[in-house]
C-alpha cells in the first residue's frame, strides 16, 4: 500500500512552476525509483539515458545566457558647439548709398535769348573763367554801339561848353558879361559833363549785358549733365549746365525711420567703403538730416561729408556705410544654431554636467547673411549646438566635437 501510494504521489505531482522545472522535471523523474512490481522497458530506459546529456547541456547554455544578458546602450549624437560670450554690438547698421559732389551748380544765362554755342561736355574739367555756352548777341552789340555814340556826343559837347564856362569865369569880374549869361554857360557846362557820365554808364551796362551772353565757369570744377543744346531758345535763368565743384564730396543715404530717429545724430562720423571693392574706404562726417521723410521712399535723406578724392571714389560709385552704434550686449550667434520652439526662435543648449541637451527660446535683435544677433535669452558660459539642431530631441545625450571654446 506504502508503495502504491508513493506511485499515486509521484504520478499525481503537480506540473513544474517554472520553464527551468519543465524542462528538468523528465530527467529527474527519469532518475527516480519506480515501484517493485513495476518494470520498464528497457529500450525506453537506455533512450532516456541518452537524452539526458542533452537536456542538462541545453539548461546549462540557458543559465549562461540569462546571467550575460546586456543592457541596450544609449546613442549618443556628435554636434558642433559655442560657448556664449555677450558683447556689446558694434557692427553697427549697414546702409547702401552713393558718391555725389559736395556742391552743385546749375549755371544758367541771366539774359532771354538763344543759344548759338556750347563749349564743353559732360565730364569736362572746367576752371574759372572759362566760357561754357554763349547766345546770339546781335541785340547786345547793338546796345553797346549806341551807347559808345551817345558818350562821343555828350563829350563833343562838354568840350564846347568847357571853354565857353572859362570864358564866362574870366569875364564876370570885368562885367563884360552879365550874371545870367555866366550862369547860362556854368548850366550848360554841368549838364554836358552829367550827360557824359549818363552815357558811359549807359556803356558799361551795355557792356555787361554783352558779358551775359557768354556762360563762363564761376569756378574750378566739372561738367555733370548738359540741360540745353546749341539752337534753343532759353530763358533769363533756366539752368543750361550742370557742375560740380571741387570743394568735396558727399556719402548720400537714405535712412531708415527707426536709425535716423534712434542712432542718426549731425557729427557722427562713418566708414564708407565701395561696394564693387570693399578695401577700399574712407571716414564721413554727417553733416546733414532730412527733418522729413521723401513722398515716395519714407525715407530720410542724409549726408555726409567724405574725406576722399573723385580718384579714390569717382562720383555715382555705390557705397556702403558702416554706422559704428554701440547698443546694448549681445550674442552673435551663426545662423545655423537656429531652430523653432511654438513658433518661436530658439536654440539647443548643452547642460555641462550632464551633456544632454535642451531647447531654449530666445529673442532676435537683427538677422543678417552670416551672423544672427540674439538680444536676450542666453547667459554667458551657455554651450549652444550650432551643428545638427534639426535631428535632436530633448534631453538627448550628445558629444562635442569641437572642445575648444569658440566665441561666436
Amino acid at each position: 500500500m506504502q508503495t502504491r501510494d508513493a506511485g499515486k504521489k509521484v504520478m499525481g505531482h503537480a506540473g513544474p512552476p517554472s520553464f527551468l522545472g519543465a524542462i528538468l522535471f523528465p530527467v529527474m523523474r527519469g532518475r527516480g525509483r519506480t515501484a517493485p512490481d513495476m518494470h520498464p522497458d528497457p529500450t525506453t530506459r537506455k533512450a532516456d539515458d541518452r537524452q539526458r546529456p542533452v537536456l542538462i547541456l541545453l539548461c546549462l547554455l540557458l543559465l549562461l545566457s540569462a546571467c550575460h544578458k546586456k543592457a541596450p546602450v544609449e546613442e549618443v549624437r556628435p554636434v558642433r558647439s559655442v560657448i556664449v560670450q555677450p558683447a556689446p554690438d558694434t557692427d553697427g547698421e549697414v546702409v547702401t548709398g552713393q558718391v555725389a559732389a559736395h556742391r552743385y551748380i546749375n549755371l544758367a544765362f541771366r539774359l532771354p535769348g538763344k543759344v548759338v554755342e556750347r563749349t564743353v561736355l559732360v565730364g569736362s574739367i572746367v576752371h574759372a573763367g572759362d566760357v561754357l555756352a554763349r547766345l546770339d548777341d546781335t541785340v547786345q552789340q547793338q546796345t553797346l554801339r549806341t551807347a559808345l555814340a551817345e558818350v562821343a556826343t555828350a563829350k563833343a559837347a562838354l568840350d564846347q561848353a568847357a571853354p565857353l564856362k572859362q570864358r564866362a569865369t574870366a569875364l564876370l569880374p570885368a562885367q563884360a558879361i552879365s550874371r545870367n549869361e555866366y550862369d547860362d554857360a556854368v548850366r550848360r557846362y554841368k549838364t554836358a559833363l552829367d550827360q557824359v557820365q549818363a552815357t558811359q554808364a549807359q556803356v558799361r551796362v551795355a557792356q555787361e549785358q554783352l558779358g551775359y551772353t557768354r556762360l563762363s565757369a564761376p569756378e574750378d570744377g566739372m561738367v555733370t549733365d548738359r540741360l540745353v543744346e546749341a539752337g534753343e531758345v532759353v530763358a533769363a535763368g533756366q539752368p543750361v549746365l550742370r557742375m560740380a565743384a571741387n570743394d568735396g564730396l558727399d556719402a548720400q543715404f537714405d535712412m531708415p525711420g527707426d536709425i535716423a530717429h534712434a542712432h542718426l545724430a549731425v557729427g557722427m562720423t562713418m566708414k564708407v567703403c565701395l561696394d564693387a571693392s570693399p578695401h577700399v574706404c574712407a571716414p564721413a562726417a554727417i553733416y546733414e538730416i532730412a527733418p522729413d521723410t521723401d513722398p515716395l521712399t519714407r525715407t530720410y535723406h542724409t549726408r555726409a561729408l567724405l574725406h576722399a578724392t573723385r580718384d579714390m571714389m569717382p562720383l555715382g560709385a555705390v557705397v556702403t556705410g558702416h554706422l559704428v552704434m554701440p547698443s546694448a550686449v549681445s550674442v552673435h550667434l551663426p545662423p545655423s544654431a537656429l531652430t523653432t520652439q511654438d513658433g518661436r526662435p530658439a536654440v539647443w543648449v548643452v547642460a555641462p554636467d550632464t551633456l544632454r541637451v535642451s531647447q531654449r527660446p530666445v529673442a532676435i535683435a537683427r538677422y543678417a547673411t552670416d551672423d544672427v544677433v540674439v538680444a536676450s535669452g542666453l547667459n554667458a558660459g551657455d554651450r549652444v549646438v550650432t551643428a545638427g539642431v534639426q535631428a535632436l530631441y530633448p534631453q538627448e545625450k550628445v558629444s562635442l566635437l569641437d572642445e575648444a571654446d569658440v566665441r561666436p
